[in-house]
């Protein structure tokens, strides 16, 4: 049998977008933010929906046992009275070793409050604020001419090769790219049908690497995300997502 056929492998990667798909995506930045709103002053809700972020992720898990629930103790130690001593109850009894802790640590569920529309208009806010970061981009389709083993294929299966491809991105927004790819958090935003198109080629698995950039579904897009990314890379698709008239889908629950 022959093993050096070659195969030839669809290939995708992302690409800046064109003129239309940069018009799209601000017309929604902007449209969305005027949906009946009052623009005065909205920045303490971004900071109320974040500490909602930070305290639904909060775990504490320390935890004691009370007297009831530390095993033994069920009878009494000595006779009330006759003795000459203090009277005691049970020998797990806080002041005794080995007894029960009094007013100790227990697990804590957080569950802060935050309305619907508070924070779909913290997101839209915190999106409209972003818009001078968010730069356009579209998938591109290729096909690679490659040996039956795809893990020795040339492009775009290598680290060196995908910062290329993001440096052409900034590059064509008169961004440095060199101090961006460097120093700044990359957030690529996408639809989930364009997720299922990227999961599983090459282009997905030379990201890896790189540590300042991350792959997100629109749906799964948290408020803490968009404050920490320096710049977003995103979709047609996934900005009309996200710009939908409903946001309170993308509450934080626990």
């Amino acid at each position: 049998m022959n093993t050096n056929k070659i195969a030839t492998i669809p290939n995708y990667w992302i690409i800046p977008g064109t003129s239309i798909e940069k018009d799209f995506v601000l017309r929604r930045l902007e449209g969305h933010f005027k949906l009946g709103f009052s623009q005065t002053n909205p920045d303490y809700l971004i900071h109320k929906a974040f500490c909602l972020y930070r305290k639904t992720n909060r775990i504490r898990n320390a935890s004691t046992k009370t007297k009831s629930e530390v095993r033994g103790g069920g009878r009494k130690p000595w006779a009330q009275k006759g003795r000459g001593k203090a009277r005691a109850g049970s020998i797990r009894s806080p002041l005794w070793k080995g007894g029960g802790v009094t007013f100790g640590p227990k697990p804590i569920a957080y569950n802060p409050k935050l309305n619907n529309r508070e924070y779909d208009r913290a997101f839209r806010v915190l999106l409209h604020e972003k818009q001078k970061r968010i730069l356009a981009i579209s998938l591109f389709e290729g096909l690679t001419s490659s040996k039956l083993d795809i893990s020795k294929s040339t492009y775009p299966g290598k680290t060196k090769y995908a910062k290329q491809v993001f440096s052409e991105i900034f590059e064509t927004n008169n961004i440095d790219s060199q101090n961006v790819l460097n120093n700044q958090l990359i957030t690529i935003v996408v639809s989930p049908q364009e997720y299922k198109i990227l999961k599983g080629t090459l282009f997905l698995q030379s990201i890896k690497n790189l540590k300042n950039i991350n792959l997100i579904v629109d749906n799964k897009l948290s408020i803490n995300d968009v404050i920490r990314s320096s710049w977003l890379l995103m979709t047609a698709h996934s900005s009309h997502n996200l710009t939908l008239k409903d946001l309170s889908w993308k509450k934080v629950k626990k």
